[in-house]
This record gives C-alpha cells, structure tokens and sequence, in this order.
C-alpha cells in the first residue's frame, strides 16, 4: 500500500512540474511575506 501512495505522490508532483514548465506561467514572486517581515514593513507602511 505505501508504493501505491509513493507513486501517486511522484506522480502529482511530476504532472505539476510538466504542467507549469510547459505552460511557461510561472507563478508570480512579486509579493513575498518574508520579504516584509525582514524588511520590518508592517501593514499600515
């Protein structure tokens, strides 16, 4: 049973890759959290 989880888990992980690379729509990294939090930016800035 754990091969039959592995594989669809390497599978939907596989299909997304496939998906996003041929589509060449790569999610947009414009907004990042992170990036406000180490920046101290806060809500109201």
């Amino acid at each position: 049973m754990s091969y039959v989880f592995t594989f669809i888990v390497l599978f939907v992980v596989f299909y997304l890759i496939m998906k996003v690379t041929r589509s060449r729509n790569f999610p947009s990294n414009d907004y990042t959290p992170f990036d406000n939090l180490t920046e101290g930016k806060k809500k109201d800035d």
